[in-house]
């Protein structure tokens, strides 16, 4: 794979990342335990034995409101959701005051598109507006799928910095939307949602790359025209990506397609056919098998998800420790992004020398060059990646309750296609074929 070249206009940091603001997991990020204890096993992201030493503190110590938060905590990121469920209402039922079970709860009810039982719940957590545009589904199904194909395939207008599809909201021209797995919901351009019919309810402020922060806008829109699939009564949030096109090559970016839509598929990136892949969700058994190389050569690699887009798995940079990292194919023109303890540990060469200003949903961002000689993700291995010290959010390393040692990107899957199996929480990754 030959290295992409790092440039100012093409650097953008993490465009959609969007910061969850409830603190759900402050009882393990406020902390630092024995690393042999339950909670430092969750903040290691030793998510398995976690779950065990949970389980058996349940036993020496029977109900605890606090191990019941961390097992339905760790349940969700699973996405075992029944399981999330009993451990939450669990919890709340012995300490009905527990904020965090509250709103792990919220997310529980949200991944399900049951907005009704959600949006009292974000409102109680403070999450206002998003609450309002929760409660107005009532009476209309969230992400309905119409179209009488099993599939679709929509191709790349460009694939790089970042592939860029065509798409139609409501009854609108067809719009340019990027693909970035660091967003959420689906955001819509401001200008661009001003010019068709979008449902609004009330802004806040959300993190971005470099720990900016920027005000987005909750609302819904009636349709999205994905190729042959018509997807209905979406949730959006409308931001102002003026300054992203030019960056990327475009005259304008009208939106971004994020992981909350696409987890409603079984979705492939696929860079060397340059096309993006939706088929129909077919539910598949969860379990606890290793990375496994599939038959068609594909590599096979268990994931989890925080909030309702943080994609994280294990890899290493170097010959570094294992790291869990957050799967964002936003960071055009780079295939790695990480917090200064991460150049220390994988003994990353800055190039101090080169360092530059790039752009971010957040608005400019500093951004330091790095080439990576080796990266991996599962078993899957590249090298000569080009990354930056910079655009990595400094709230992300251990926010989520456990560590996230960098964020792995565009440069790292652009030769082959990455596969986001939310039923079975596996990525597929295939390499390009020789």
């Amino acid at each position: 794979m030959k290295p992409m070249r790092i440039q100012q206009n093409l650097l953008r940091g993490l465009l959609a990342i969007v910061w969850p603001a409830f603190g759900a997991h402050a009882a393990w990020a406020a902390s630092k335990p024995d690393p042999q204890d339950a909670d430092g096993l969750l903040r290691a992201g030793r998510f398995a034995e976690a779950e065990k030493a949970f389980t058996a503190r349940t036993t020496a110590k029977p109900g605890d409101a606090g191990t019941l938060l961390a097992l339905g905590y760790l349940a969700l990121l699973r996405n075992d959701l029944d399981e999330a469920e009993r451990r939450l209402q669990a919890a709340i039922e012995i300490k009905p005051g527990i904020k965090e079970g509250s709103t792990l709860l919220a997310e529980v009810f949200y991944r399900r598109d049951d907005f009704t039982r959600a949006a009292p719940l974000f409102k109680k957590a403070g999450q206002t507006s998003k609450a309002r545009k929760l409660a107005s589904f009532a009476g209309r199904q969230p992400y309905q799928i119409d179209g009488a194909s099993s599939s679709t395939r929509l191709p790349f207008l460009r694939t790089d910095p970042l592939p860029v599809i065509a798409v139609r909201v409501n009854a609108s021209e067809s719009a340019r939307f990027l693909i970035d797995t660091g967003g959420g919901e689906l955001i819509l351009d401001r200008a661009f949602a001003d010019k068709t019919v979008v449902t609004r309810f009330g802004s806040e402020r959300s993190y971005f790359s470099g720990g900016k922060k920027a005000a987005l806008e909750h609302g819904r829109i009636e349709s999205l025209q994905l190729g042959e699939f018509a997807v209905r009564n979406v949730p959006v949030v409308v931001m102002d990506l003026t300054g992203i096109g030019p960056m990327l090559g475009e005259e304008r970016i009208d939106g971004v397609i994020g992981t909350v839509l696409l987890y409603h598929f079984l979705g492939t990136i696929d860079y060397e056919n340059g096309q993006l892949e939706l088929k129909r969700r077919v539910t598949a058994a969860i379990d606890d098998q290793p990375d496994e190389k599939t038959a068609s050569g594909e590599i096979d690699i268990p994931f989890w998800m925080a909030d309702d887009h943080f994609i994280v798995a294990w890899g290493a940079a170097n010959r570094g420790p294992r790291m869990l990292f957050f799967v964002d194919t936003g960071l055009a023109g780079a295939g790695f992004t990480c917090p200064q303890s991460t150049v220390k540990a994988a003994a990353i060469a800055l190039k101090k020398d080169q360092a530059a200003t790039g752009t971010g949903g957040g608005g400019a961002v500093k951004v330091v060059p790095f080439v990576v000689d080796e990266l991996s993700l599962g078993d899957m291995r590249q090298t000569q990646i080009n990354g930056a010290l910079g655009p990595f959010p400094p709230q992300l390393e251990w926010d989520l309750g456990f560590h996230i040692g960098g964020l792995i990107s565009h440069q790292f899957f652009r030769s082959g296609a990455l596969t986001l199996d939310f039923d079975a929480m596996r990525l597929r990754i295939r390499a390009s074929t020789p």
